[in-house]
């Protein structure tokens, strides 16, 4: 095993970067500091380079005995999830998880503090401030940090593996139905592409992220038909999804598929502006619920299950990766059965 600091010249100057080898592997790690003609600035930059190789090849020491360092014990675990969360940007359940851990900790916790008592602190913390549901969804990004924790090596083992999840509370998704699809189909929208976009995510489940990334090129001919494909923000899976007869209908530009691949399929606004629309949209069309973005997932995946497709295929369709996430849906159908057989007119019976 060795770790050597080596240098590359650029234009610049000279590059510095370290030569990694072990375990019959040689990896280059750059460090970003640049040698330049002033040799004061050099030497300090030479030192700062070494200290940075002497704690790498302390660290591959350590990990190859199977210990942590105490440098890596005693770093703030605060500053490494931030880190993590700006990586995320994109999911506000990490942003809002870091304020949650500023305000517990006060800024600083260090990895060798965090054990099975602070994470049941934290849960208790969690579950005076906001909901069992948002409780959970923060916790969560808190475990899945702790595991990129182990597989860097910061942690030996993830604590949290011997705490139990916070419970949720099952809560109403509202959506859309058939009938009421049809009002605000038939019914003035203040932006007809906002329109066109929201339809076409009721009758492909797409979240308001994905359509507003969804380009031509993401489409592509199928024998007379559309095809979807595309790799879903959230999730990072990759998505292949046929387009139903009405999603079809609602694409109007197929020669922007050959001619313009990088060109926005919908002109979308900013997500706030997007629901003011939705919901002028549905006053218009005398439709008394609250609509954002969101909705039109809900109203994909029970529709979907109304018309008689299947769980599995329902959560392959939504990209789900746990069909558990779409079992959410089977309960409201479940409920609308119920509801349809109480309607029933009772019928006086005797027997006998």
């Amino acid at each position: 095993m060795s770790v050597k600091l080596r240098k590359k010249k650029t234009k610049k100057g000279e590059s510095l970067y370290l030569d990694i080898y072990h375990d019959g592997q040689r990896v280059y790690e750059f460090l970003k500091i640049q040698l330049t003609k002033d040799k004061e600035s050099n030497k300090e930059k030479m030192r700062i380079a070494e200290s940075i190789r002497a704690k790498k090849e302390f660290e591959i020491l350590y990990s190859s005995c199977g210990l942590t360092p105490k440098f890596k014990k005693n770093a703030n675990f605060i500053e490494y999830f931030e880190r993590f969360a700006n990586e995320k940007k994109s999911t506000t359940n990490y942003i809002n998880t870091l304020n949650h851990l500023k305000k517990f900790t006060g800024g600083t916790i260090k990895f060798l503090h965090i054990n099975v008592k602070w994470l049941d602190d934290f849960k208790a913390y969690l579950l005076k401030r906001v909901t069992n549901n948002s409780a959970n969804t923060y916790y969560t990004a808190l475990k899945a940090v702790l595991k990129k924790a182990v597989k860097e090596k910061i942690l030996q083992e993830n604590p949290a593996q011997y705490t139990d999840s916070i419970k949720t509370n099952d809560v109403e998704r509202v959506y859309l139905t058939h009938e009421e699809l049809t009002k605000l189909s038939r019914s003035k929208c203040p932006n007809d592409e906002v329109k066109k976009a929201f339809l076409f995510a009721c009758y492909t489940g797409l979240r308001f992220s994905d359509l507003n990334k969804l380009t031509w090129g993401k489409i592509q001919p199928d024998n007379g038909r559309h095809k979807l494909q595309y790799r879903q923000k959230k999730t990072g899976g990759f998505e292949y999804f046929p387009l139903s007869e009405t999603a079809n209908k609602l694409l109007n530009g197929d020669s922007d598929i050959i001619n313009f691949p990088s060109k926005p399929v919908f002109d979308m606004p900013c997500r706030f502006h997007y629901n003011q629309v939705l919901k002028s949209w549905t006053k218009n069309a005398g439709i008394n619920k609250n609509l954002t973005s969101h909705i039109a997932r809900h109203t994909f995946a029970t529709l979907a299950l109304s018309s008689g497709a299947d769980l599995y295929t329902v959560s392959k369709l939504l990209g789900h990766k746990d069909i558990a996430t779409t079992q959410i849906y089977a309960k409201i159908i479940d409920k609308k059965k119920e509801e349809a057989v109480d309607m029933l007119p009772p019928l006086q019976v005797s027997v006998g």
